[in-house]
């Protein structure tokens, strides 16, 4: 399976601002969604997708507005074949994560911490959670490597906060 990534517009068949219930459906490409609260006591206002035969896990973010804010994708290491999951045509779970940080770079402004990248031109966040040593064994060579999830969103999500105006 591929999934493409379209950058401020959609992830798959999930639109980026399409309706909660509309989401739900869409996602039913990927495997069976379940309602999801991003923390114990909040109200289920999100979809998740775990695993299945698409080899990804996924969070699709409404909260409260009752619309797609930001889909996220996690790599799900134990399924085999994995989803592909392409940006500006790069599998961006497969290629080694420098690499694709080089080929953004060659375009846009990219902030950077060695784990993590984000495009705020592009509302897009990239990450893992370690960067593999030298002397890493393969196991963590092959699970470290590359990115192992990604965020997607709108317009402006990694802009920072407007300043306010002097007097105010």
């Amino acid at each position: 399976m591929a999934i493409q990534i379209n950058p401020l517009g959609s992830v798959g068949p999930v639109l980026l601002g399409s309706p909660r219930t509309e989401a739900g459906q869409a996602l039913r490409a990927w495997g069976e969604p379940v309602e999801y609260a991003p923390y114990p006591g909040a109200l289920p206002l999100d979809w998740r997708i775990s695993g299945g035969g698409s080899g990804i896990d996924a969070i699709v973010h409404c909260g409260s507005t009752g619309v797609v804010q930001t889909v996220e994708i996690f790599r799900d290491f134990d399924t085999q074949p994995r989803a592909q999951v392409l940006l500006l045509g790069m599998d961006v779970f497969s290629m080694p994560a420098e690499r694709v940080v080089e080929v953004l770079r060659e375009r846009f402004e990219i902030e950077e911490d060695g784990y993590s990248c984000t495009v705020p031109e592009l509302s897009i966040g990239l990450g893992r959670p370690i960067v593999p040593d030298e002397d890493a064994d393969e196991e963590a060579r092959e699970r470290y490597t590359c990115f192992d999830n990604v965020l997607v969103a709108g317009p402006g999500y990694y802009a920072p906060p407007p300043m306010p105006e002097a007097g105010q």
